[in-house]
């Protein structure tokens, strides 16, 4: 293998990464992809191919699973497999664990090879594995469990009691809508699906200037082949950001700061939720208020960033991008002194998604009550006031129709697109 940049990254290229339960819709918006021009890639397809023709597969998964999970032929009997692995947690954990990284080889030969500039990959456990590092964004489909029951009996003619066996083995699909970037809802007609794709589709970002992805690490390879290692792939983005006072342009501080072992930034789950809940009411003194029916809704429709040390949740913002304008329009923190530690972790990691999503600008809406030390956070983390004149109109038409009431903003700049 080269040590090259082409060789080590996946450049000039957008990577979708396609996920939801079982009999979602993921096979027709992989099919809208393709229409539109996409390589689409069947992480489950490759799968099944390996338990076909792989001989060094499927003499491990005898060894693991038994013997009559091998035909005559020496092809795994995929049934079989299933009524195995889907009865059992950790069988299904130590499948996983075989195929995963042949799988990854063959994601990362195919996305090398091909030409095409837009990538999408489907894989129904997408964001267990190191396929979710390489995506620019995760699409999530989801539909009601009737109509997932309805199509895995109508279109794949399971029994009833089969099906629900598979529905149910999976997690609940709001803990995939909670990590997605874009949701389409398939209990409609396809033109609705159509309709959702299309809108999802002429916001990627432009393949020519999104960021290099760093490859899947493949089996065959050592630290010392030309892959880079998948830890902190998101740092070497480069952006722009304005230095005070000056009209110059430099680069933006991606790098982490040191953080203590036990403080982790994480996207907000539904697990989450009493936590959440809780925090809010302790950080806003029970000013806000808000149900838990409310804040499971406003997971499928946006992402929320969690900091935390050890158990305890000190810092959550609700977080948003939409046509290259990122936004902070919720801001939770106590205790107040955690905002220097867990807040500016979550900072960071924001700064980090919008930029590699090719945000041009983050903007902190921030109430005129603010406590004193969440503005100084922001403050230290260059995030400034920008007069609207001076502003593209499209930020200014995102910064109108996004702006809660009583608040303020202040800008982060990331890419900086004005003329001049």
């Amino acid at each position: 293998m080269n040590d090259t940049a082409e060789a080590t990254t996946y450049a000039g290229k957008v990577i979708v990464g396609l996920t939801g339960n079982i009999a979602t819709g993921k096979s027709a918006v992989m099919r809208l992809a393709y229409d539109h021009g996409a390589l689409t890639i069947d992480a489950d397809k490759i799968v099944h191919e390996l338990m076909d023709n792989d001989a060094t597969m499927q003499a491990a998964i005898a060894v693991a699973f038994g013997a009559d999970v091998r035909r005559e032929d020496g092809r795994i009997n995929r049934a079989r497999l299933g009524e195995i692995v889907f009865a059992d947690p950790s069988a299904m954990r130590d499948l996983e664990a075989m195929v995963h990284p042949a799988v990854g080889k063959e994601v990362d030969t195919r996305i090398l090879a091909s030409k095409q500039r837009v990538i999408f990959i489907e894989a129904i456990k997408l964001l267990e594995g190191n396929l979710r590092t390489i995506c620019h964004q995760v699409w999530v489909t989801r539909c009601s469990p009737q109509r997932q029951l309805e199509r895995l009996r109508v279109c794949r003619g399971m029994e009833t009691e089969v099906a629900a066996v598979r529905i149910k083995a999976q997690p609940p699909q709001e803990e995939k809508v909670a990590q997605s970037d874009v949701l389409i809802d398939t209990n409609g007609l396809m033109k609705d699906t159509e309709a959702q794709f299309n809108i999802a589709w002429s916001r990627l970002p432009d393949p020519a200037t999104a960021a290099a992805m760093n490859r899947l690490p493949r089996p065959d390879e050592t630290e010392t082949s030309g892959a880079k290692p998948l830890t902190g792939r998101l740092l070497s983005h480069k952006a722009a950001t304005p230095r005070k006072g000056t009209g110059e342009i430099r680069p933006p501080r991606l790098k982490l700061s040191e953080r203590p072992d036990d403080l982790q930034v994480r996207r907000a789950r539904p697990s989450d939720i009493p936590s959440i809940l809780l925090l809010i009411q302790k950080a806003t003194d029970g000013k806000v208020q808000m149900k838990r029916a409310e804040l499971l809704m406003a997971l499928s429709e946006r992402g929320y960033f969690i900091g935390q040390v050890g158990t305890e949740i000190s810092a959550v913002l609700g977080y948003n991008i939409d046509s290259q304008v990122a936004r902070i329009d919720e801001i939770y923190i106590y205790p107040l002194e955690m905002a220097s530690q867990t807040g500016k972790a979550v900072l960071e990691d924001i700064e980090i998604s919008a930029a590699t999503h090719m945000g041009q600008i983050l903007v902190a809406f921030l109430p005129e009550d603010i406590p004193a030390p969440i503005r100084e956070l922001f403050e230290a983390e260059d995030y400034v006031p920008m007069p609207f004149e001076e502003m593209t109109r499209g930020w200014q038409l995102a910064i109108e129709e996004s702006q809660p009431e009583g608040t303020t903003y202040l800008v982060r700049l990331l890419r900086d697109t004005r003329a001049g």
